[in-house]
């Protein structure tokens, strides 16, 4: 996934700023991860593709098409990602602590959005928190708040 997703920043990048492409590159990190918990249980709910494409399109102030094709190419890369460390990485230089948190509690927000919470969903959410060095108090945080999003 990691060789797609940068082949795919080498076709957005050109031309753009410098913080362009750092934006569009923290949404395709973003992306990334939030497709790996749609696909953990190998199967994607269209609630879970639903919940994708909403949370970057609410977040990143995406129009739908743009965040529809964000997703589309995330669910079609993931096959090749290599590493979480990888992509948690990037996370952990371009991330505050409060966006780590909103990224977390939007992969639960992803998980919920089927119903069930699978554990292959929520070890590789508690695997990213970890790797991303989210204090647990706010891990459990939005793990709740995106619950009761979710029971709304």
């Amino acid at each position: 996934m990691l060789q797609q997703i940068r082949k795919l920043f080498d076709q957005i990048g050109r031309g753009d700023s410098v913080e362009v492409r750092e934006e569009k590159d923290v949404r395709m990190i973003s992306a990334a991860l939030m497709a790996e918990i749609a696909t953990a249980d190998q199967k994607v709910d269209e609630r879970e593709r639903d919940a994708l494409v909403r949370l970057l399109r609410e977040h990143y102030k995406l129009d739908d098409e743009t965040a529809q094709d964000l997703v589309t190419r995330a669910l079609a890369n993931r096959h090749e990602a290599t590493s979480l460390y990888e992509f948690t990485q990037t996370v952990n230089e371009n991330f505050t602590e409060r966006d780590k948190y909103l990224l977390v509690k939007q992969m639960w927000e992803v998980a919920f959005a089927d119903g069930e919470i699978d554990a292959f969903e929520e070890h590789l959410i508690r695997r990213v928190a970890e790797l991303i060095y989210l204090p647990h108090g706010l891990f459990t945080r939005a793990r709740a708040e995106a619950r009761d999003d979710n029971a709304g």
